[in-house]
């Protein structure tokens, strides 16, 4: 959609630029090495505890760059409310140890930790590890943002006396927040100085998205079924979405991977960078990464969520989706479900969107789709009570004797009554039927349901019944 504009095309650019607003700069990961002894000096409490893993990770921790033990052969052996990662060759040794004082099974696959979720106090786990003779735990901690002001960060969370500190890695960013969503081509970052900097890139929309559903897009489907939930979720989000202003939506993020004794000595090093100054990446500024700028894309938050729902639109109104559910999707599912997801902002590099101005395009290829009622509806009503209040407006109104069921419209038996308040929820009253609809799949059937003349449209507050 033509709404979509390249900053540096923009007339306004500056007024975009000045538009942004600052968050404090914050430290959003870390992964630090920290001996048994000195993890239990920072954890001693006997409210404290951790759970064993008893799955083998997919992702390692990064390799090791010069000298120092290679964490990439680390293993995952447990998880409070950060990862505790070992050498692999104390997983046995440590539970020899644990057999000793209670039960838990060491995992049968090299990089399982556990068979079972056992929980151990803090205490007994450290107390194993150095009977084991482990001297060096790698502790991961990603996604806590925490602010670098007082009172927040009350302490140094490194070891600086380790000998291996010198492979702490930090990341550390600033959140711009803006009436106006940004979208990058690329959101990987690039690498500076022998990989000593690694900067990053991205809208501000995946954080926002995260907070309401932090498993958006897991792995593809591999049925239909998988499919169908997935479409839901991405219904659901853009019923969300649809209830924050441009300033709760807008903006994006700059993150900088230092590796650093401290966190101390790692604020310093990306201070002097100004890698977090948005200007020295847009073309703005002077620097190493000046003459190849980041291109970026800007737009409003009405024309965003128009786009959503005009790429949800003809997949819904064309059936994209029909099928059996256990029956593996076609690649129309999957490429129509990449679209949707896209218009999103929500690019899990797992298969490449559709370009919009392909003859060929699978929209172009199905009916025209009508105005879409979901996105007008979602707009108005987004708490429990509006929803609530647009049931009751939609099965006051109907043509019949109460709001049908979806799954069997045409039966007088079969109609919605509430289920649950919060969150709020409608549920067939027909005995053994019992369907359920939530939010946005009740706003989204009674959007149907009015697009079908069964319900007036300007009752609920639609103008001209559309």
């Amino acid at each position: 959609m033509d709404h979509f504009k390249m900053l540096a095309n923009m007339e306004d650019e500056e007024d975009v630029l000045d538009g942004l607003v600052a968050r404090p700069m914050d430290v959003d990961r870390w992964e630090l090495v920290i001996s048994p002894e000195e993890y239990l000096n920072r954890f001693k409490d006997s409210l404290a505890d951790i759970q064993l893993v008893n799955r083998a990770p997919l992702r390692k921790l990064h390799t090791t760059y010069h000298r120092g033990p290679a964490f990439d052969k680390y293993l995952l052996i447990s998880e409070a409310t950060h990862q505790l990662w070992v050498d692999l060759r104390f997983k046995k040794p440590f539970f020899n140890a644990l057999d000793n004082i209670m039960d838990a099974q060491e995992g049968t696959l090299e990089y399982q930790a556990s068979q079972g979720k056992a929980h151990l106090p803090t205490s007994v786990f450290i107390d194993c590890l150095m009977a084991a003779g482990c001297h060096t735990i790698r502790l991961k901690s990603y996604g806590q943002k925490m602010p670098m002001t007082a009172p927040f960060l009350q302490n140094e969370p490194a070891q600086t006396n380790h000998r291996w500190a010198e492979h702490n890695e930090w990341d550390i960013g600033t959140t711009f927040v803006s009436p106006y969503i940004w979208l990058f081509a690329s959101a990987t970052g690039r690498r500076w100085h022998q990989a000593f900097f690694h900067s990053r890139y991205n809208p501000r929309l995946v954080h926002v998205i995260k907070s309401f559903n932090s498993h958006l897009q897991g792995s593809i489907p591999t049925t239909l079924s998988g499919v169908l939930g997935q479409v839901a979720s991405a219904k659901c989000m853009i019923h969300s979405l649809s209830g924050k202003d441009a300033m709760g939506l807008g903006g994006f993020r700059i993150e900088v991977t230092v590796r650093a004794v401290s966190l101390r000595e790692a604020t310093k090093v990306v201070k002097r960078t100004g890698f977090l100054n948005p200007e020295y990446w847009l073309g703005l500024g002077d620097g190493p990464h000046a003459p190849k700028p980041i291109s970026a894309k800007v737009v409003s938050r009405q024309a965003f969520l128009d786009n959503a729902n005009w790429v949800f639109q003809p997949a819904e109104s064309a059936k994209v989706f029909r099928g059996q559910g256990a029956t593996k999707p076609s690649k129309l599912h999957i490429q129509a479900l990449t679209d949707i997801l896209n218009a999103l902002g929500w690019n899990g590099d797992l298969r490449s969107p559709t370009k919009p101005w392909r003859p060929n395009a699978w929209w172009n290829m199905v009916a025209p789709a009508a105005p879409s009622l979901f996105g007008s509806l979602a707009e108005i009503y987004q708490t429990d009570d509006q929803i609530r209040a647009l049931f009751e407006l939609a099965r006051a109104n109907a043509c019949r004797d109460g709001l049908p069921s979806k799954t069997q419209p045409n039966n007088l038996s079969h109609r919605y009554q509430v289920n649950n308040g919060r969150p709020f929820r409608i549920r067939c009253c027909m005995d053994g039927c019992y369907h359920k609809l939530q939010r946005a799949a009740i706003i989204d059937w009674i959007a149907e349901l009015v697009n079908h003349g069964v319900i007036d449209g300007a009752i609920l507050g639609l103008d001209d019944g559309t």
